[in-house]
């Protein structure tokens, strides 16, 4: 599980810093964009030094997240559980790199172009918005293979406090993060502007307070929910 998450890591960090060492050269003088809206039109603007600081911050961000993901097992409490969700772990971890290496290469490309109303930025963000799609199908496809821990999944105080809770939320939260990747999927071809962040909050939006909401009322019945002798529920 670590093995192949670190590879995937390396990768995608070598791949990060190889796009880098091509844009940097090519970065225009003056204000280029450093950060995009939903409609892939740039709101803010910076020189080369800044465009530099964003692009190799993105890998930095990228090890540490990568080296939480790694010492994650031993962190938890419930380390034996996330190891034995370890393929879900596994593909969920791989699939962020991929999409990070992909976002990376996207935003070196639009810094390199500098274009305001370059015709490709909307193009980018609808491929964004595809791959986050694409991870929620993966993570939803998964979701249901995992076990309690404090890492990877549904964390509420209720999956934490029942297996029984932790396994019906994560059917529901399995299906319901599908769901919302082939909505995402498909709207991202077919919105434009800001119907893009409509599609996402009211599609991500309502799958989480569903979700939720579930976790607590099936831990209201669940037979082997932990509570303490002063708590009532």
């Amino acid at each position: 599980m670590i093995r192949t998450g670190l590879i995937f890591t390396t990768i995608a960090i070598i791949g990060m810093c190889a796009i880098n060492f091509w844009a940097l050269p090519q970065i225009p003088d003056g204000q280029v964009p450093v950060h995009w809206g939903l409609d892939g039109t740039p709101d803010r603007y910076g020189d080369r030094s800044e465009a530099a600081f964003a692009l190799w911050m993105i890998p930095i961000a990228t090890l540490f997240s990568s080296a939480l993901l790694a010492i994650a097992p031993r962190l938890d409490p419930n380390g034996e559980n996330l190891m034995k969700s370890r393929k879900a772990y596994s593909v969920i971890w791989c699939s962020i790199m991929i999409m990070l290496l992909a976002v990376h290469a996207g935003i070196a490309m639009l810094m390199v172009r500098s274009v305001a109303a370059d015709p490709q930025a909307n193009e980018f963000v609808r491929f964004v918005i595809a791959a986050t799609a694409i991870l929620l199908i993966i993570k939803g496809n998964y979701l249901p293979k995992t076990r309690s821990n404090w890492f990877l999944g549904v964390r509420t105080p209720w999956t934490l406090s029942s297996e029984i809770t932790w396994e019906k939320t994560h059917r529901l939260a399995g299906r319901l993060f599908m769901l919302s990747g082939f909505i995402c999927l498909i709207g991202a071809f077919v919105l434009n502007g800001g119907w893009l962040l409509t599609m996402l909050l009211s599609t991500l939006l309502p799958t989480m307070l569903i979700v939720v909401v579930y976790s607590y009322l099936v831990y209201r019945g669940a037979p082997d929910k932990r509570i303490s002798p002063d708590y009532i529920v």
